[in-house]
């Protein structure tokens, strides 16, 4: 079965091609941000689901992009931007996902189509370790050519 790898190399093949995204991870959120060589912005991948049907497998990931937050010691002159990169972070984690959304859409070798419309959903200082970010939902489809029943 080459489907799920196939279709995880090319989400991880994308990320590494976007100029913006320094590591790429995977498994569970409690894991992403421990180790302490990553190089942000991070990528991280985790699988949610699987639909397996005759014609198509489709696979849910939830993709979340994010950036370490810096926190000047500088006294704050503009209320709005504050003394920190909160909303570069956002900025530049919202492009990367863009991009690989738009990337998504287009074809490519291995026949995988995006299934849905992604919602992106902000991730501002999660779990106090100073990450913000974008994560989506993604829902790849990739023809079944696996088994061939008779």
């Amino acid at each position: 079965m080459r489907g799920f790898y196939t279709t995880i190399d090319l989400l991880k093949t994308l990320l590494q091609q976007d100029i913006n995204v320094h590591t790429i991870v995977h498994g569970l959120k409690s894991g992403m941000d421990i180790n302490k060589k990553n190089i942000f912005p991070l990528a991280h991948l985790q699988i949610l689901s699987s639909v397996a049907d005759t014609n198509f497998i489709s696979f849910t990931f939830e993709v979340a992009v994010l950036d370490l937050r810096n926190i000047s010691k500088t006294i704050v002159t503009d209320k709005f931007l504050q003394n920190d990169n909160e909303l570069d972070n956002l900025n530049t984690c919202h492009a990367v996902l863009n991009r690989l959304i738009t990337k998504l859409k287009i074809r490519n070798n291995d026949k995988i189509e995006l299934n849905n419309v992604p919602n992106l959903t902000p991730i501002i200082f999660e779990e106090m370790n100073l990450l913000d970010g974008w994560r989506c939902e993604l829902e790849l489809i990739i023809p079944n050519t696996e088994i061939n029943v008779c």
